[in-house]
């Protein structure tokens, strides 16, 4: 008898969005096709049951398609998901890096800049005389701020010295744990 878990996963995998399979599929990519081809390949889309995969090379393509039986199979076995089809084709293959790059650049895009924020933007490009260097200062302050709010909203920490946002165990920044470690004469753990 099948765990609760599978069935509803069963159920879910027939009925959700074609961008919640994708997102699915991503995660389990690996562990449907293996290190070697994860690194060679990715799911760009699912639209009406049709899986669309990407592979970096013809020789790669050539043994997706090959395998395409055997994809089907470990696709349903993992994602829970039976694919109408799977098409292959040969593109970019973007790296993990990337992706995750792509993701925090469409959240700090969805971050709101509060008033308090806005006005601090607003004084600080107040003297600059040129509209477009006024222009362009005040976009990178605002990406700056938002950065900041995507840090704080995922567990980076102020130093207590220099203010800025960090991650680690360590109660100062490494900047000023270099600082501090050139004033003090003794082995510390800042």
């Amino acid at each position: 008898m099948e765990p609760v878990r599978d069935i509803l996963e069963q159920i879910i995998g027939q009925l959700a969005s074609p961008e919640w399979l994708k997102n699915v599929l991503k995660v389990k990519w690996r562990q449907i096709v293996g290190d070697q081809l994860a690194k060679r390949t990715q799911v760009q889309q699912v639209k009406n049951g049709v899986i669309t995969v990407v592979a970096s090379s013809p020789a790669i393509a050539s043994e997706l398609q090959y395998r395409k039986d055997e994809l089907r199979q470990r696709i349903r076995e993992t994602a829970h998901f039976e694919p109408s089809d799977i098409r292959i084709r040969i593109g970019v293959v973007k790296s993990e890096e990337s992706v995750r790059a792509q993701r925090i650049e469409q959240e700090l895009s969805r971050l709101v800049l509060s008033p308090r924020e806005h006005a601090l933007i607003e004084q600080t490009i107040a003297p600059i005389q040129d509209p477009q260097l006024r222009e362009k200062v005040a976009k990178v302050f605002e990406q700056f701020l938002r950065l900041n709010q995507w840090k704080r909203k995922h567990g980076f920490k102020e130093c207590p010295r220099c203010k800025a946002l960090y991650r680690g165990p360590r109660l100062y920044c490494p900047i000023c744990r270099i600082e501090l470690r050139k004033y003090a004469h003794i082995e510390t753990d800042f």
